[in-house]
């Protein structure tokens, strides 16, 4: 969606921000494409080596990580609302 200034063209701001935003977007798909790669290296890691002498503290981290990607897929759904790519259902 643009914005049209009082002639109909579209803004300059506007036309600045889609580069902008998918430039952060594919720089978001490929960070996460090697954050996932880690975690399954981490993932199998811990599986293959019982015990875990950090235990407490890789339960504590691996909970901020949980936390952050709560907050990440929010963001990501917003992004599709604002996308058009999902309907943004009304919340009473």
């Amino acid at each position: 969606m643009e914005i049209e200034d009082e002639d109909g063209a579209a803004s300059e701001e506007t036309k600045l921000v889609k580069p902008a935003l998918v430039a952060e977007l594919t720089w978001a798909k490929l960070y996460t494409k090697a954050m996932h790669k880690d975690l399954v290296a981490i993932s199998t890691a811990i599986a293959k080596n019982q015990p875990i002498t950090s235990g407490p503290q890789m339960k504590k981290s691996a909970e901020q990580l949980h936390g952050q990607l709560q907050d990440a897929n929010r963001t990501v759904d917003e992004l599709s609302d604002h996308a058009g790519i999902r309907s943004v259902t009304v919340k009473k």
